[in-house]
């Protein structure tokens, strides 16, 4: 196991840009000492792969895929070991990605739209002088949610996920571009297309870039799958990975062909865990498991000149926070209660572990958990320190479709099942420490209370008092 210290002291301040921002935890106010303030502000791409495992690159050990353009980010950039998607499901976890919440804050208990209310990173960067495009796929709504009324200048998208020979609308118009050859490296064209008009402009761009591979059904190109069809698994699905890291190789090569990379930060997630065998995180299972790991991955040569590999937990819904203290941008009026931390720290060497814990809901497919379960019930996950909390409820697994199972709980002896893993010295997840350490895990389960009411505080509109909450739910 390699030593966190040792990791980091690679990590130099540089020219990182920055002013500090106090974005609201759950119980109290955040204080940060001030950074230095960034003479530019950088450019951003966000780019989000749909269901791409955690192990689904060479850099991770892949026995399959190779990957030479995410393998050149790491090599140069920031690598996250330990990086954990807010839920199973693809809403949820753009939601949290774009707001800095845990997606049950807005009532994603699995696919859907969030709040109209909700503040995205794409208005907050707009508001302060940035241009904002998205591309590809969406999913968290198309009318009072679409991307246009969410932050974005421009938007080609779909609404879910989307393979060779399908098609992005345009903004919220009736116009159409159909898609030509594999779907990532035509959605990043498109994105590319866009930059290259914004170069000129010497205005700070944010692009957020949203793959529909290597989602399910798989339909590669035939050229790309061709070079699978030896390989275990389905060659398909490993064309549409193929496709994704070649999509990110020709971002990075039009971003030094435009004098663009020193300054523009890439951020790479994919939305949830892996669902094939061989793409999974090795400590627990695919997509439909909660606290399981995925692929992230980000580069910013002016802000990290020298590689980092960090076993520090991050997630999605610390970009938010880390973009605003990246940017030096103070949080807007009404911000509402943010989930995530900034990583501001991890890039300037100062943190060696994550301060503020992290927590998941348990929530199964077409939201199979029932609104009352936010209090009648203790489950979830929660992370703090070198500790993974896990409690699962009687009952409760995945049925046939994808939602809990009822019949199942009903015939449960009552006991729920509480499961402790130190993730850094057992990062397989093989032995529970629960019964060892049950002062960490009253702990623990107090600190996962705490924040569980928080949660419902906010599904029950308190993040927003202007507004009244609907009649129906509970």
């Amino acid at each position: 196991m390699f030593n966190r210290r040792e990791l980091l002291r690679g990590a130099v301040v540089g020219v990182l840009g920055m002013a500090t921002t106090a974005l609201l935890q759950p119980q109290q106010a955040r204080a940060q000492a001030p950074g230095p303030v960034a003479l530019n502000r950088p450019n951003i791409v966000l780019i989000m792969a749909d269901d791409m495992g955690w192990r689904d690159t060479s850099y991770q050990g892949s026995p399959v895929i190779k990957t030479p353009s995410l393998d050149a980010m790491v090599a140069n950039g920031i690598r996250f070991d330990y990086f954990y998607p807010a839920q199973q499901m693809c809403s949820p976890g753009r939601f949290a990605l774009l707001t800095g919440r845990n997606p049950y804050r807005t009532g994603l208990h699995a696919l859907g739209a969030m709040r109209p209310e909700e503040i995205t990173v794409a208005q907050t960067l707009k508001t302060a002088g940035y241009s904002t495009a998205h591309f590809g796929k969406w999913h968290l709504g198309a009318k009072e949610t679409h991307p246009i009324r969410m932050g974005f200048d421009l938007s080609y998208f779909s609404i879910n996920y989307f393979d060779v020979g399908g098609s992005l609308a345009v903004n919220d118009t009736a116009e159409k571009v159909e898609i030509k050859g594999d779907s990532s490296v035509f959605t990043m064209g498109l994105a590319i297309d866009w930059i290259k008009k914004k170069a000129p402009e010497k205005k700070p761009f944010f692009a957020y870039v949203c793959f529909g591979s290597p989602h399910s059904p798989y339909k590669g190109t035939p050229e790309l799958a061709a070079k699978f069809k030896d390989a275990p698994g389905k060659a398909d699905y490993w064309a549409e990975v193929a496709g994704v890291d070649e999509a990110v190789g020709n971002l990075r090569q039009s971003l030094r062909d435009l004098n663009l990379a020193d300054n523009t930060l890439i951020f790479f997630c994919s939305d949830n865990g892996g669902v094939e065998q061989l793409s999974r995180d090795p400590a627990g299972g695919g997509k439909m498991q909660i606290g399981v790991r995925t692929v992230a991955c980000a580069e910013w040569p002016a802000g990290v000149p020298k590689p980092i590999r960090t076993d520090i937990v991050a997630t999605h819904a610390d970009f938010y926070p880390t973009v605003l203290d990246i940017t030096g941008i103070k949080p807007p009026p009404g911000q509402p209660v943010v989930d995530g931390a900034s990583l501001l720290p991890m890039l300037q060497g100062k943190m060696n572990r994550r301060e503020k814990p992290l927590g998941f809901m348990l929530g199964l497919g077409d939201g199979g958990i029932a609104q009352t379960d936010f209090t009648k019930e203790t489950h979830g996950v929660w992370i703090d320190g070198v500790y993974k909390l896990k409690i699962t409820p009687p009952g409760m697994k995945v049925g046939k479709k994808k939602q809990r199972d009822v019949a199942a709980q009903k015939k449960a002896d009552g006991a729920e099942v509480v499961e402790l893993y130190d993730i850094y010295a057992d990062p397989t997840e093989k032995k529970n420490l629960a019964a060892e350490l049950p002062q960490q895990v009253e702990k623990m389960r107090t600190g996962l209370n705490a924040w569980r009411q928080s949660v419902r505080d906010s599904y029950d509109y308190k993040d927003f008092p202007n507004r009244a909450k609907p009649a129906t739910g509970a």
